[in-house]
């Protein structure tokens, strides 16, 4: 079995393909806009704002900023920049070219950057 792509979890707010990153004083925004032709693998978009490891990746690193580099922030605002939808959930088509292993691994990286 030939082992999974590396990942690279290193990013910056100017790197981002998915998320928008804003401040105003005291609060913080983050606008999803999913890009859905840049899934982290080949093989599916991320239609309706869904997300994969790379949507998360992303989160990941602007919630550890606005918590380490913006100490003055109160506040965070979730948000769509998109018209009538916010996130359809994980990427179903990710899902099911994903191994059992990558899974199970996603949704502990998911629940973790969520429940940070």
């Amino acid at each position: 079995m030939q082992a999974p792509a590396p990942v690279d979890y290193q990013t910056s707010p100017a790197q981002y393909r998915h998320w928008k990153l804003s401040f105003d004083g005291p609060v913080a925004t983050l606008a999803a806009d999913f890009d859905e032709n840049a899934g982290l693998r080949p093989g599916y978009k991320l239609k309706l704002n869904s997300y994969d490891l790379g949507v998360d990746i992303e989160l990941n690193d602007a919630v550890n900023r606005i918590r380490f580099e913006h100490p003055e922030v109160r506040t965070v605002v979730v948000t769509s920049a998109k018209d009538r939808v916010f996130c359809s959930g994980a990427n179903i088509f990710m899902l099911g070219v994903s191994s059992h292993a990558w899974k199970v691994n996603f949704c502990k990286f998911t629940n973790e950057t969520r429940n940070g």
